[in-house]
């Protein structure tokens, strides 16, 4: 953390050199469902619009991380699973439970796995809202919620193209829009990328890292004199290499994997989105709003869990979702000192999804015998090893274990099939309230949501020597069913005061509210009968999980204007974690342990003189397990897993105006302090703090043009995304797995952009 302040200070001496300062423009957000500034709203949140994330290369979900305080977990697949806000994490990859970081596109809930990850390109902003946001996003935003706007067709006839080359492929994007008439305009965008794969496998294979990505929208506006309504569709389909891991028995650098998966497993998703908003403008003081929205997408995931050459663990996910979502919303926003809104939304999910875990019987065997050595008298080679038979019969007299036949020894997938129907309705409401000449603000808001979910599931057999043993024990008579709701009232209260034109201070107390669901990966039971068939085999809902989040901040217009600087303690308490355990013969989630947390945030914005921009972005968090998990097991005092202690990014941008143009240079630096990969902080699935240089050079035409150099991590620093939990304290006990570490990052990386509007 020394060397983020170091650069800090650096970055803020050669800043004040400059003799002249610039305002900043407001920043206009819609997280509280009305146009807002971003320094009026009782929130702690944090906002980029279009020409930022352009110019400070976000091109996804992963930049936001990076600039964000109290945002963390990178994740290169389409898992959302690691996206952490104040250290709170979705524990479960399942289609049973829902995302603890609710993402939403233009107002939609943007769902699960395999459907979230999406190209930033077109956009308008971007804003990320910290803290429990039940009332105003709903569906399940427990950590805060993620609100992506793409831009609207206006009436403008124009268009743009950006194309970027890097060592390892390209990508490009490019818009167009139309007026058709005096109230209606058409605008289509689209992206696509190529890129080669940057980690070597020594198994061999292509280099892994593959990506290939097809996207297109399309909007359709109506500007009436009461009334405007968009229309857009969406397509993307993508293909890319799945998640790789790499422990210390894999025995390559960390550079380098050690896969059994030559062609880098794969990472597929094709999703249609379709929308209309319509808003219907009643009188001055009253609005009428409704979004209807459709989602589809097909998710087909393969990769290399356990570390090694060995086949021991190919995971494999297939999924079809089909979501459909209505919600209306009245707006009031008269001249008195009261403003409302209040609104009603409705969905229907339905899920099919195949999951397997694909492993050689006599890979998995001798295996099992290194990580759970101390239940073996000695390695075993296979399954026939008689070191192996004696595990499996569980003798005391080491020679003495039942035989197992050679023949029977196979290549296998352990599979289940899951359906989950789901649906739900909520009614909501914000009132907010002014006094004193408009200086002194309260805002009372909630949210009542009841949620459905209706669970089949069915555990196949096998076959095989061992049958099924790996992901779970038993196989179940057919599809087993059960449904169950779950209802919660949220409640929100916000004080605002300002201080003087210039500095507010704010109040804001919500609760936070996951819904229940079900296990996706195992069955309650009354115990296995002789033929391995789970007895009176059910699904096992799980309750939801709760926070209680207190908030204090900060926001100010410093220095005539040409700084905003927020800042926001915080402290929560999170109960009823929804977490999986192993029991019964199966992986299930239940509602375990409880913990807290406190934290500062601080986020500001400062053009330091005529040519400057400096964004810069702080947190500090201290979370505390607080019941353990499971009795026993230590992890009480523990913190949470991705949730660093300190993490932080300082951007600077000096801009030099020359003949016909003008030229810039920007800087980014970003830390992330060390981070556990699950509740028990074991040391090998800890990843250590690591720093990240960036840097752009660009030449901007005043002909609409521009050309943008830049290099990614200029002192190749290694680190990796994340870490995962599978075995013991000691690295023991993982029955065939080990406690990993996920994806290195990506090598120092040099490219080229060149773009263009018309």
């Amino acid at each position: 953390m020394k060397k983020f302040f170091k650069l800090s200070a650096l970055s803020l001496a050669v800043a004040s050199t400059s003799a002249y300062s610039a305002v900043l423009e407001e920043m206009i957000v819609t997280v509280q469902k009305r146009e807002q500034t971003l320094q009026d709203i009782p929130v702690a949140v944090s906002a980029f619009n279009g020409d930022e994330m352009v110019n400070m290369g976000v091109g996804d979900i992963r930049g936001l991380v990076d600039l964000t305080p109290g945002f963390n977990g990178k994740t290169e697949d389409s898992f959302i699973d690691a996206l952490a806000i104040r250290g709170i994490v979705t524990n479960d990859f399942g289609i049973g439970g829902d995302p603890s970081v609710a993402i939403f596109v233009d107002n939609v809930w943007a769902g699960r796995n395999g459907g979230v990850q999406m190209a930033f390109y077109d956009m308008a902003r971007a804003e990320v809202v910290k803290g429990p946001q039940s009332t105003l996003f709903g569906r399940n935003a427990i950590a805060g919620g993620i609100n992506v706007i793409t831009n609207e067709p206006n009436e403008l006839e124009e268009g743009a193209i950006a194309v970027t080359i890097d060592e390892y492929g390209y990508d490009a994007n490019g818009m167009i829009n139309v007026p058709l008439t005096d109230e209606w305009f058409f605008r289509a965008a689209a992206y696509t990328k190529d890129a080669d794969g940057w980690l070597e496998n020594v198994q061999g294979g292509d280099d892994v890292g593959k990506s290939e990505i097809l996207s297109t929208r399309f909007g359709l506006k109506y500007a009436g004199e009461d009334v405007e309504a968009v229309f857009r569709l969406g397509y993307e389909d993508r293909e890319q290499d799945a998640s790789v891991y790499w422990s210390a028995d894999s025995g390559v650098p960390q550079d380098k994997i050690n896969s059994d998966l030559l062609d880098g497993g794969h990472d597929k998703s094709e999703i249609l989105t379709l929308q209309a908003n319509v808003s219907w403008f009643i009188n001055s003081d009253y609005s009428m709003t409704s979004v209807t929205a459709y989602k589809t997408y097909d998710f087909d995931y393969l990769e290399d869990y356990d570390s090694i050459p060995l086949q021991v663990n190919n995971y494999r996910q297939e999924q079809e979702v089909d979501y459909l979502s209505q919600e209306f919303r009245l707006v009031y926003e008269g001249e008195g000192n009261v403003t409302w809104f209040a609104g009603i939304s409705a969905y229907k999910e339905d899920i099919d999804a195949t999951f397997g875990s694909t492993y050689n019987e006599d890979d998995l065997c001798a295996r099992i015998s290194q990580t759970d050595s101390a239940d073996f008298f000695g390695p075993a080679t296979g399954c026939a090893d008689q070191n192996f038979e004696d595990y499996w019969s569980e003798v005391t007299v080491q020679g003495t274990g039942d035989q197992i036949a050679q023949s029977d020894i196979i290549t296998k997938t352990e599979t289940n099939i899951d359906t989950i129907k789901a649906s739900g309705w909520s009614v909501y409401g914000d009132l907010n309230l002014m006094f004193l000449d408009s200086r002194l603000g309260v805002t009372i808001g909630g949210r009542y949501t009841l949620d459905k979910k209706e669970m089949e599931i069915e555990f196949l057999d096998s076959g095989g020597a061992l049958g099924n043993n790996f992901g779970f024990e038993f196989v179940t008579p057919g599809p087993v069913k059960d449904d169950d709701e779950w209802s919660q009232f949220t409640p929100r209260l916000a004080v605002n005061f300002d201080v003087n034109d210039e500095v507010s201070v704010y109040y804001n107390v919500a609760k936070g509210y996951k819904t229940g669901g079900y296990s996706t990966f195992g069955v309650d039971n009354d115990g296995i009968d002789g033929n391995g068939v789970a007895i009176n085999a059910r699904p096992v809902a799980f309750d939801p999980e709760e926070t209680t989040n207190n908030e204090i901040g900060v926001k100010a217009r410093l220095l005539d204007g040409s700084m905003q600087l927020n800042v926001t303690y915080f402290t929560y308490t999170y109960t009823d974690l929804q977490l999986v355990i192993f029991e019964s013969g199966s992986s299930l989630v239940k509602n375990v342990g409880e913990a807290e947390a406190d934290g500062v945030e601080v986020d500001m914005n400062w053009t330091p003189g005529e040519n400057w921009q400096i964004r810069a972005a702080a947190a500090w968090l201290d979370t505390e397990i607080t019941e353990e998990i499971e009795a026993g097991d230590g992890t009480k005092g523990n913190k949470l897993q991705i949730a660093p202690e300190f993490s932080g990014s300082w951007m600077t941008t000096y801009t030099v105006p020359v003949e016909g143009g003008e030229v810039h240079v920007t800087g980014t630096y970003i830390y992330q302090g060390e981070v556990f990969g699950g509740p028990g902080n074991f040391e090998s699935a800890k990843i250590e703090e690591w720093e990240q240089i960036d840097l752009r050079l660009g030449y901007s035409s005043d002909d609409d043009w521009g050309v943008t150099l830049w290099v990614e991590n200029i002192t190749n620093e290694e680190y990796f995304e994340r870490g995962w939990e599978n075995r013991d304290t000691n690295n023991s006990g993982g029955y065939g797995l080990t406690n990993t570490l996920v994806w290195p990052n990506r090598p120092r990386t040099a490219g080229v952009t060149f773009d263009m509007r018309f």
